[in-house]
Formats: structure tokens, C-alpha cells, sequence
């Protein structure tokens, strides 16, 4: 009977030590991770804007606008140049639609036009790749593509330097990730020339 007595009490000794020591450690780190949790959420949702605002703003490409001439008349045409460098193991997109999704095609946007635009855009020939983003093969663009647009010089312009610029509106993809629909703004000048004397 004593020795019956005795293991109980060992056991409720063991008991004890277990409820005062070790339940209020479990309790404690259970706490203490709510509290982390809590407490850190708030840096993580923040860490999440950033890393999806880098995404959004990494553009792995380089844009450059020039007319081919350095000077135009009234009444005379000339072509702007838009230039858009890529960096290596990226591609770009056609102008042309090839997806439901309007955003994948590369669209390019005239602002506060000063000149009347001849016709429509012209791209170098693309490349027709397997696109493993879209799962199928693509018109793309890689390294260095250009784009051409011909632009009349109204009649009655005066001269002076006059500003023509837009918005490339592109998404790039390296068959791994593609980034969201981007756009960059190019900027360039025309210089307008008083008309040559036709009398003469």
C-alpha cells in the first residue's frame, strides 16, 4: 500500500514539475510567435509592395527618339526614329495583336502632335520564337529594334522647335517572367525652318 502511495506521488511530483515548468514555456512560445506574427505583418506586407513595385519598374530596356533630319520646311515629310534597346536574354513584343490579352502586343502613343502622322507605325521584322510564358511561338523582339513613323510639316508652321514625343507602351519577357505592362516616355525635337523662297 505505502509503495502505491509512493509512485503516485511520484507521479504527481512529475505531474506538477510538467504543469509549472514546461506548459508555461509551451504557452509562452505559443505567445510569443502570435506577437511576431502580428507584429511583423505589417513589414512583410510592405516588403511585398516593394518587391512588386521593383518589378513593376524594372524595364530591362533603353529608348532613344531622332528625326532623320535635322531641320525641316513647311510642307516637307520626315521620319521619326525610335530606337529601343534591350538587354540581353530579353524580348519584347510585335506591334501586331497575338493574344486576347491587349497589353502583350507593344503599342506606341503620340502626344500633343504639332505634325500630321503619315500612315502607321513600321517595325523591323520581327523573330517568331517559342515563347514559353505564352506557351506558344511569338513575333518578338530582341537587342536593338526600331520602329519608324513618317510625319508631314503643316503648311502654314512657323518656324521654331517644336517637341514630339509619346509613350511606348511594352511588356518584355525573358521565357521565364514576364513584367507587367510598362510604359516610357520618349522625348525628342524638330526644327522648323522658314520655307525656301520658290520664286527664285
Amino acid at each position: 500500500m505505502s509503495d502505491f502511495r509512493s509512485r503516485k506521488r511520484v507521479r504527481l511530483d512529475a505531474d506538477g514539475w510538467l504543469y509549472v515548468t514546461v506548459l508555461p514555456f509551451i504557452s509562452g512560445l505559443g505567445f510569443f510567435c502570435i506577437c511576431l506574427i502580428v507584429a511583423s505583418s505589417g513589414y512583410a506586407f510592405d516588403s511585398y509592395q516593394k518587391f512588386e513595385k521593383a518589378k513593376s519598374e524594372h524595364k530591362p530596356l533603353r529608348l532613344e527618339a531622332m528625326p532623320d533630319k535635322n531641320k525641316v520646311r513647311p510642307g516637307e515629310t520626315f521620319w521619326l526614329h525610335l530606337a529601343a534597346f534591350l538587354e540581353e536574354g530579353w524580348h519584347m513584343y510585335s506591334l501586331e495583336k497575338q493574344s486576347d490579352d491587349e497589353t502583350v502586343a507593344t503599342r506606341i502613343e503620340l502626344e500633343a502632335l504639332v505634325f500630321d502622322p503619315e500612315g502607321h507605325w513600321q517595325e523591323m521584322p520581327p523573330k517568331l520564337v517559342r515563347d514559353e510564358v505564352m506557351e506558344k511561338i511569338m513575333k518578338t523582339h530582341s537587342g536593338r529594334v526600331e520602329f519608324t513613323h513618317q510625319f508631314s510639316v503643316p503648311k502654314g508652321l512657323k518656324p521654331g522647335t517644336y517637341p514630339l514625343s509619346g509613350i511606348l507602351h511594352f511588356r518584355t519577357c525573358d521565357n521565364r517572367i514576364c513584367t507587367l505592362p510598362q510604359e516610357m516616355v520618349f522625348k525628342t525635337r524638330v526644327i522648323v525652318i522658314e520655307k525656301a523662297d520658290e520664286t527664285g
